[in-house]
């Protein structure tokens, strides 16, 4: 009897000491049906020459490899969180109002500059077995939100190895997806009501770092590299003042707030993805359902006021990260 793929369960807990495997999930995903953890070896052929053979002689064992991704994963205040920490690699956490709403957190999200990103244990019941998935990474995030539905969230991830792991039981709260209604795009700091959809590419650079360790699995994964954060939106064309600074090279700034249900007094639910300098790489005229428009692209760079390239600030419930 084979097993349906919409069984499987998928849960995670940050490591305690990076690269030892926990033994339980202590949070859990609701994504995507194609979300998938890969664990596979790769054979060295062998190539050489022997007179008259010409069948394949066996290939000999190279290295094992860890690739996944989690896919269509809705945004939620609760859930993000633990992405972002992830991908982004640093958290600071306050309580805007610890006397009068003493339940709410809010928690600024920034690029790491250091090579070790916080690590996690993946788990996933296939039904067939239950696997862990010690020293996993998030190096890529990809958000992004339409005009008619929720904003959805892919994580890319590397893993050093795959191991047997006990039973669990997950265990998943209500959905409360950030929603195409509870979006506002700000442009230069003014909401842009010609906004039709939006996308933000958040990758961290992490590489798996491989020595001779008598090992076929990776001894490491690290981010030796830049953050590469980019993106852009469908807009309709109302003006060309977005366009010239495009053609001119010129800085824009966009934020992006969704703001859920409340949590306590006036304080809500809420995601705010901050880029406080961006340049165009694309504003072309183009064809938006009928209507003159363009599908803009930008990278994010550093901003010498600001202090950063981009930052993530979550409200939430959630004491900590």
């Amino acid at each position: 009897m084979p097993f349906a793929t919409e069984q499987k369960i998928f849960g995670f807990k940050k490591e305690a000491a990076r690269g030892v495997a926990e033994s339980a999930p202590s949070k859990y995903l609701a994504v995507g049906i194609e979300s998938e953890l890969n664990y596979r070896t790769i054979l060295i052929p062998d190539d050489k020459i022997r007179g008259g053979y010409k069948d394949r002689f066996p290939s000999a064992p190279g290295i094992k490899e860890g690739v996944g991704t989690l896919s269509s994963i809705d945004v939620e205040a609760s859930t993000v969180g633990d992405l972002l920490l992830g991908c982004m690699g640093s958290v600071a956490t306050v309580q805007p109002d610890a006397p009068n709403s003493p339940t709410v957190y809010r928690h600024t999200f920034s690029p790491f500059n250091g090579l070790a990103m916080p690590s996690f244990t993946y788990f996933v019941d296939r039904g067939l077995s239950k696997k862990r998935y010690p020293l996993t990474i998030i190096k890529k995030l990809a958000l992004a939100g339409a005009v008619d539905g929720k904003a959805l969230v892919n994580a890319d991830l590397l893993f050093k190895s795959e191991e047997p792991a006990s039973a669990f039981v997950s265990s998943h709260g209500s959905p409360k997806p950030l929603m195409f209604f509870q979006t506002d795009l700000k442009i230069d700091g003014v909401t842009d009501l010609d906004v039709r959809s939006w996308s933000l590419n958040i990758d961290n650079g992490s590489v798996v770092q491989r020595t001779l360790n008598q090992s076929r699995d990776a001894r490491n994964i690290l981010s030796p590299g830049k953050f590469i954060i980019d993106g852009g939106f469908e807009i309709y064309f109302e003006s060309e003042t977005q366009r010239q600074k495009f053609l001119d090279v010129n800085s824009a700034a966009v934020n992006i707030v969704l703001a859920g249900d409340i949590i306590e007094d006036t304080f809500k639910n809420q995601l705010e993805l901050i880029l406080p300098e961006i340049r165009y790489t694309a504003y072309p005229f183009g064809n938006i359902e009928g209507l003159l428009g363009a599908t803009a692209t930008f990278e994010a760079h550093f901003n010498f006021v600001a202090g950063y390239a981009a930052r993530a600030i979550l409200t939430n419930s959630t004491a900590v990260y």
